[in-house]
């Protein structure tokens, strides 16, 4: 018994105990605030307490109360103001800011210069009045290089930097001579083809479709042939005979060599242009082994010495089946060492060449700011974080944003975070963040870029805009390599015409690992500006070891001088290229080269 009440009267002072800490720790609300306050603060608070309250700070976690009773509302509203009045400090992170020189020449002709209009090119009346109705005026430097050589027939090499015109630049006197092609010789008959453009991604091969429909302004039969789009529609497209066939290289080839017992889809000999596009990543492409077998696998023992250098073993092999007739144009963006002399080899020696001054050269005006985002090492901040803040900052100032990245996963990474929960939105405006990779779907790729280049507002952008009286930004998270070529003005190539319709902010969350990659991913900050000039803001964010590559290249553009652009041939093979998962399908294999 004597054990029993000595086990009860436990339990119950232990009940009394926790009933009076309760109180207490109701009574006192901001213990642990003021011990961090206590123990931060280095000087004494500038602002003393109300009367009523003890003002020394002592050590200890509570503050003893004195014989008066003190007044715990006004402790509090006084604990409050010294928190807010000293915030803790935000470290701001190291940045340059560089203005590229570029050279000294223009991409637009001088209004007082007879080489700015179309018709002085050798342009159709019906050409000139279809690119007026696009806002294409005047061509640019590129344009009117390129125009007569690519109109007559000629082997065309055309290199200059990004956003130059160069698509338009082979679209548009390949539409006239479409036209006149069908005059001379009728309509193209069943299984023929008579143009081809390869690209590199389905993305791309529909941008230039559109395009082409755009100028011809829907007056020839074009279709795509690509990984994303199914095989019967396109044999039955090429079986009725088409005036433009836009497609990539595995796929071409596929329609022109296909399995047993099936025929080709379209006659090669029939072709009388071929022309590619992004031309210096086909002569720089490798297969990796395990595309390389695989492909063996499926197809006939005969071609695996052909196989041991996809996509350009591919294009040497369509080259080989080419009529003496077919012109050649091949456009890039990039000149590596080798690559130039590789092109006048399969092309013969009457190649025009037509190289711009300005290529490797970020284009004078564009200016690039680079963050060190290496503070967040030395801080509880992780980097993903430091570089989102950043990020965070550079899309507040802007309403039609680009943001690259090297991985599909730091896009889908970088979407979940930017997509805040809705108990904390609040009433700001916050951006509508659309996804471009390659693990996409062809048609969930289509639909972002679609949502991305729509002029028009939809309706959460507007109702966001009602609210808050700011319109909200469009953002696109994409990966460098699929975004390559592409134009994301507002309304897409085919209506850019203003640079209101351009973007304007480009940021590289992902720092470009090589120079041609820096120069395709800052050239997307003028892509569909037009004569403006007026260039994106580009901000790139770099941490560790990327730093010093980072300020030499901006140091480059600063000077004006070229960058290196090495041949990267064979490198992708020997760091090994990591083999697709299965989730992903066939058709991201098919993508590309």
């Amino acid at each position: 018994k004597r054990a029993e009440l000595m086990a009860f009267g436990s339990v119950w002072v232990g009940a009394l105990c926790l009933h009076a800490g309760g109180l207490h720790s109701l009574r006192r609300p901001h213990t642990t605030p003021l011990r961090a306050l206590t123990k931060s603060t280095a000087n004494p608070p500038t602002e003393s307490p109300p009367s009523s309250v003890h003002s020394s700070l002592t050590p200890r976690d509570t503050v003893e109360e004195q014989e008066q009773e003190l007044s715990w509302s006004e402790l509090d509203a006084w604990l409050e103001g010294q928190h807010e009045s000293q915030p803790e400090p935000r470290q701001r992170r190291a940045r340059w800011t560089a203005t590229a020189a570029g050279h000294i020449h223009e991409h637009f002709h001088p209004h007082n210069t007879r080489m700015r209009e179309w018709a002085a090119l050798g342009a159709s009346e019906r050409l000139v009045d279809n690119l007026a109705r696009l806002g294409y005026d005047r061509p640019s430097v590129a344009q009117s290089n390129s125009f007569a050589p690519i109109a007559a027939g000629e082997n065309v090499l055309l290199a200059d930097d990004h956003g130059a015109g160069k698509t338009l630049a082979l679209v548009a006197p390949l539409v006239q001579k479409l036209w006149d092609w069908e005059e001379e010789f009728g309509r193209t008959g069943p299984g023929e083809v008579r143009a081809l453009i390869i690209v590199p991604t389905n993305d791309l091969a529909q941008q230039i479709l559109g395009l082409a429909r755009e100028v011809a302004r829907r007056s020839i039969r074009a279709s795509v042939a690509t990984g994303g789009h199914s095989w019967r529609t396109q044999c039955e497209r090429l079986a009725g005979g088409l005036d433009l066939l836009v497609g990539t290289m595995g796929r071409v080839y596929a329609h022109l060599h296909p399995r047993e017992p099936m025929a080709p889809s379209f006659d090669v000999r029939s072709l009388r242009a071929v022309a590619v596009d992004e031309a210096c990543s086909l002569y720089q492409g490798r297969a990796p082994s395990w595309l390389v077998h695989e492909t063996q696998a499926r197809w006939h023992d005969s071609r695996n010495e052909l196989l041991q250098e996809l996509p350009l073993a591919l294009w040497g092999s369509l080259l080989a089946e080419l009529e003496g007739g077919c012109s050649k144009v091949m456009l890039t963006s990039a000149l590596p060492d080798g690559v130039e002399e590789q092109i006048r080899s399969d092309l013969g020696a009457s190649l025009v060449a037509s190289v711009s001054k300005g290529l490797h050269r970020t284009r004078a005006g564009v200016a690039v700011t680079l963050v060190d985002c290496s503070s967040a090492v030395a801080s509880d901040t992780s980097i993903f974080d430091a570089k989102l803040s950043e990020l965070r900052g550079a899309l507040a100032r802007s309403r039609h944003a680009l943001v690259l990245c090297s991985t599909a996963a730091s896009c889908e990474r970088l979407e979940r975070a930017l997509r805040s929960p809705p108990e904390r939105r609040g009433e700001e405006a916050h951006p509508t963040v659309l996804l471009f990779h390659g693990s996409q779907t062809p048609k969930a790729r289509a639909a972002a870029l679609k949502a991305f280049r729509k002029p028009a507002p939809n309706w959460w952008e507007t109702a966001a805009a009602e609210r808050t009286g700011v319109a909200p930004a469009r953002v696109l998270l994409a990966t460098g390599r699929s975004a390559r070529g592409l134009d994301l003005s507002r309304g897409g190539l085919a209506e850019a015409s203003g640079a209101d319709r351009a973007l304007d902010a480009v940021v590289l969350f992902d720092f470009a690992p090589d120079a041609k990659a820096y120069l395709s991913r800052v050239g997307f900050a003028l892509r569909g500006s037009g004569a403006t000039q007026r260039a994106a803001n580009v901000t790139a964010l770099a941490i560790g070891a990327q730093l010093p590559f980072a300020k030499a290249l901006l140091a480059r553009d600063a000077r004006g001088n070229t960058q290196e652009v090495r041949d990267l041939r064979g490198e992708a093979e020997q760091r090994g290229v990591e083999r697709p998962s299965r989730r992903r399908g066939r058709a991201e294999k098919e993508e590309g080269w």
